[in-house]
């Protein structure tokens, strides 16, 4: 065989078996997108703990070590309502009472189990940037709400195209004394598959 045909054949076989392995690996990668609504609430010395109506809107990227496991990312915009209260109304470094509309980027990170191709629960890190921390002011014109990126925890399950999410997670604010608010937040919505 001519060296030239030799070589033609080598590299054809080659392409064949790296496409194969692209499309092997390209297999445990999913995309998907979503969107609902949320109950948050509060729980902290300036704030109410009703539950007040948000919405979350974002996608998914999964990458599935098996047919059971998988690690999915959830890049998501989450608008959140919460209450506070008139106690600090009248301080230099209090704010009014009111419900204040929070803006986050979250990204959770999960562990997920599928338990069939449609049923799966999980759990994992919650990482979370509020997006408009200079939009509410103290009464001295400082920022009731600190920016810096936090940290907190989330449990879901999911049903077909229907999901559900617990998070958990506290913001510091310059409220007083850098009051603490516990951050409570249910999720429900519905989510489609790209790939």
């Amino acid at each position: 065989m001519p060296d030239n045909k030799r070589k033609k054949i080598v590299f054809a076989v080659t392409v064949i078996f790296g496409l194969l392995s692209i499309h092997k690996a390209l297999a445990q990668f999913g995309m998907g997108i979503r969107a609902g609504g949320n109950l948050s609430s509060t729980d902290g010395s300036a704030f109410r703990s009703n539950k007040r109506v948000g919405f979350q809107i974002g996608g998914d990227l999964t990458y599935r070590f098996n047919k059971n496991i998988a690690l999915q990312a959830e890049p998501v915009y989450n608008l959140m309502r919460i209450r506070n209260n008139d106690q600090t109304a009248q301080r230099e470094h209090g704010i009014g009472a009111g419900t204040r509309k929070l803006a986050y980027m979250s990204v959770p990170l999960y562990l997920k189990l599928n338990f069939t191709r449609t049923i799966a629960i999980m759990g994992g890190l919650d990482f979370n940037f509020l997006l408009n921390d200079d939009h509410y002011k103290l009464n001295n014109g400082d920022n009731a709400f600190r920016s810096r990126p936090r940290t907190g925890y989330s449990l879901g399950a999911e049903l077909g195209g229907v999901y559900f999410r617990y998070r958990k997670f506290n913001r510091t604010n310059n409220i007083i004394d850098n009051w603490t608010a516990d951050i409570e937040q249910y999720q429900l919505g519905f989510k489609f598959e790209l790939f």
